[in-house]
């Protein structure tokens, strides 16, 4: 089940960490087994104890928990190296035609992203922004390992879906979400934008951002952004321009 191939084969998740088991639990995943070492002190960890309690109660309650020895807990621990808690969801598959918009809704796209650990701390930021769902692109499965750890969890608690570039565009168009492409050679910036509507922002991989990808056409108007630099560097970690732009929108929004 460490084997990407296997866990979408099987439509399993593998979450490993009390703070990131209770984020699906609460995100309401379905429960295959919770499994912990023989070891573990249970009530000596303050600081996640509330996440403790809650995945043992959780676990118990749905007959799912499994005590393992120590060797065993480090050969199914991400890593080797565990933390506490290994736990197995059935996979969400929720249909992005079936997800139901706010009026006001605010959507991240994440295209062609390779970093786990950067998709994740994408949700981490859009979480605190208050973004209501990330569409992905040919990106990096977002229950990659490094996402949920890089996520804090939040990666279960943002709906997101994956979808082809026509797919996702015919659904931006058909819900009347105005569209934007961050590209570092566009002359609007984030300040003259109007992101107060049913907004989608685009980005791109810090590496070669979109090129020739979300191009503009006649029936899909696109509008570049970009975030104004005064430094050396060219470009911005994808999560920091996630963030950026994502309190930006919900600045706007606040001041409406």
């Amino acid at each position: 089940m460490r084997d990407n191939r296997s866990r979408r084969k099987a439509n399993r998740v593998l979450v490993d960490g009390w703070r990131e088991t209770s984020q699906a639990i609460l995100a309401g995943l379905e429960l295959c087994g919770v499994y912990v070492p023989e070891s573990v002190i249970l009530g000596k960890n303050d600081e996640f104890q509330p996440s403790v309690d809650l995945v043992m109660r959780h676990a118990k309650a749905h007959k799912k928990l499994n005590w393992v020895a120590d060797a065993l807990m480090e050969k199914i621990s991400y890593g080797q190296s565990s933390r506490g808690v290994v736990a197995e969801f059935v996979r969400p598959m929720a249909s992005l035609k079936s997800f139901d918009l706010s009026e006001n809704s605010l959507i991240l796209i994440l295209d062609c992203i390779e970093k786990p650990g950067n998709v994740g701390a994408v949700f981490r930021s859009a979480d605190a922004a208050g973004v209501d769902a990330i569409l992905l692109c040919q990106c990096v499965d977002q229950y990659n390992p490094n996402s949920i750890r890089s996520s804090l969890g939040t990666v279960f608690q943002i709906p997101s879906f994956e979808g082809t570039e026509p797919e996702l565009r015919d659904y931006l168009v058909s819900r009347g979400i105005r569209i934007y492409a961050a590209r570092v050679e566009s002359s609007q910036t984030l300040w003259e934008c109007d992101l107060k509507g049913p907004t989608a922002i685009i980005l791109g991989s810090e590496a070669i951002g979109l090129k020739q990808r979300w191009l503009p056409r006649p029936e899909a108007v696109i509008d570049g952004i970009c975030i104004p630099m005064s430094g050396k560097a060219d470009s911005l970690n994808i999560s920091a321009s996630a963030a950026i732009l994502s309190f930006e929108a919900a600045r706007q929004r606040s001041a409406t």
